[in-house]
């Protein structure tokens, strides 16, 4: 594929905000190298950078920024440096993994958790995935103990009020959904990926899953049924997967070979 055509396929996919390079970065070592003795060249990272629209000095930035926050590490061999994800930076992908690559959404019990609104306390959430829905009440996946609170459990299917429902997936967000949603929708229908290059399909491979990574990674991990019908989560799902079964994971040697030998 000409480059001028693969540029606009990314910028069509990216809109008009460019990606924050460090959050890139870890979208895709969190893809492409997670497994323990995984590296990327640093030769590998600039072409893939490069061919997503990002200056090398950008890259380089990044790189330094994730290194000194302890998210990857480098390693010399010869004259080439590689970079890996340390324990830290594969500890918190491992964590992310299911809601970015799982192929369904959680669907587990949801309690609304009522403070004594005459307590001068701050309502804090009994976890760390609760929403803070009003002063004195959260929804929250984890029942709290003790009795201090009221918990009401939520039945399977149970709807919810629009304005709860924008409390835990806000009106840009839906937005956000919408538009992924038809951008992914535009590359399955108009995109030959067989006519790209294993750097092409690479990279595109990463921007999708980074789009996608910050899109879910926005919302809590509720079951999507309390979400409003303008979320967009399950057909931006479903066009991911699909996105991912034509651009497999490459073989990073190889790739490392076609980029020093190019």
């Amino acid at each position: 594929m000409f480059d001028a055509e693969f540029d606009h396929l990314i910028s069509r996919l990216l809109g008009p905000t460019p990606p924050r390079v460090w959050s890139l970065l870890v979208t895709m070592f969190g893809d492409l190298a997670v497994a323990p003795d995984a590296r990327l060249s640093g030769a590998t990272v600039n072409a893939l950078t490069s061919a997503i629209g990002i200056k090398p000095e950008a890259t380089r930035v990044a790189l330094h920024r994730l290194r000194k926050e302890g998210w990857i590490e480098s390693h010399r061999t010869g004259r080439q440096t590689r970079y890996g994800l340390t324990a830290k930076g594969r500890a918190e992908t491992n964590c992310a993994w299911p809601r970015v690559y799982g192929p369904a959404p959680w669907d587990g019990p949801v309690f609304l958790v009522m403070d004594d609104p005459s307590t001068s306390s701050d309502q804090s959430g009994p976890d760390k995935n609760a929403v803070q829905i009003s002063a004195r009440s959260v929804l929250t996946t984890q029942a709290p103990e003790g009795t201090e609170q009221m918990v009401l459990p939520f039945q399977r299917g149970q709807s919810v009020p629009q304005w709860v429902s924008d409390k835990l997936c806000p009106t840009e967000v839906q937005h956000a959904s919408q538009e992924l949603n038809r951008h992914l929708q535009l590359l399955l229908q108009d995109t030959d990926f067989t006519a790209m290059t294993d750097l092409q399909r690479t990279a595109l491979r990463v921007t999708v899953v980074h789009e996608w990574r910050r899109l879910i990674l926005r919302v809590p991990a509720f079951p999507e049924c309390l979400f409003s019908d303008r979320w967009h989560g399950a057909a931006c799902r479903t066009g991911f997967a699909e996105l991912l079964r034509v651009l497999p994971l490459p073989n990073l040697a190889g790739l490392d070979g076609i980029i020093e030998n190019a």
